[in-house]
């Protein structure tokens, strides 16, 4: 198991992974876009443009437009998602010492770990939470239940198992697993040494259904975290409004 679960299936995650999202955007590049469809109003300028986007991305803007009751678990699902990818990569890295890393003399080490652990148990519970709305709605609403897919449910299951299996390792002690070793693993991986896995039954079950999720991404609609940039920056790159009349066009006046 070790062998497997510990050294064959994170390369070939990660492989399967890079080389599926590459496929994917490059697939998205090859179709010429002919006709200009930014939409009104258009920014006027690149700077003017990214900002518009990234206020989308923060906001999701259009859900909360259109579908607020959709937008409810989606931003309260993503946002934390976004925000606990980004903890697990600088606590590991740092073993739990990153806030105190960067405000050393306001934030003591012992400090730094707890607000590591609080912040993290906080984000895990609304990431659960936020997922198990967006099931229940799946389940409830007869328009959205019509629509859905057998894989739109695998997805979801998946993520709660991994959020569930997250959170029990947070909230109860004795299911809990340091840093160090989970750092000294994921150093083996990263300089191709690769080390034994932690002797932890649940971070060891987690971990494998992170790689599966890692694995059949690329492949699935869980790619509109990538779409989405493709597709604003279609509709909402800068675009100035053509002149009236026949762009192009030399009028010669006959005498």
């Amino acid at each position: 198991m070790d062998l497997i679960i510990g050294q064959v299936l994170p390369y070939l995650a990660v492989v399967v992974f890079i080389g599926g999202v590459t496929w994917r955007i490059w697939r998205w590049m090859i179709p010429r876009i002919v006709h200009n469809i930014a939409l009104s109003p258009f920014p006027g300028s690149w700077s003017a443009a990214i900002v518009w986007m990234l206020w989308q991305l923060a906001t999701f803007w259009n859900l909360l437009k259109f579908d607020r009751s959709l937008w409810l678990g989606a931003w309260f699902m993503h946002i934390p998602l976004f925000l606990m990818l980004g903890g697990h990569i600088t606590a590991f890295y740092t073993l739990g010492l990153q806030f105190h890393l960067a405000a050393p003399g306001i934030i003591t080490p012992k400090l730094s770990l707890n607000m590591s652990d609080w912040i993290g148990t906080v984000l895990g519970i609304i990431f659960l939470l936020a997922l198990v709305y967006l099931l229940g709605r799946r389940l409830v609403n007869e328009q959205t239940r019509a629509i859905s897919s057998a894989s739109d449910y695998v997805h979801l299951l998946l993520l709660i198992a991994i959020a569930v299996l997250g959170n029990l390792m947070r909230l109860f002690p004795e299911y809990h697993l340091g840093y160090a070793p989970v750092r000294e693993y994921l150093a083996g991986l990263f300089l191709f040494n690769p080390q034994p896995l932690p002797e932890h039954a649940i971070f060891i079950t987690k971990y494998t259904l992170v790689m599966v999720l890692m694995i059949i991404f690329p492949f699935s609609k869980l790619m509109h975290s990538f779409g989405f940039f493709w597709e604003r920056w279609i509709v909402n790159r800068p675009f100035a409004e053509p002149a009236r009349g026949l762009p192009g066009a030399r009028l010669q006046l006959r005498k």
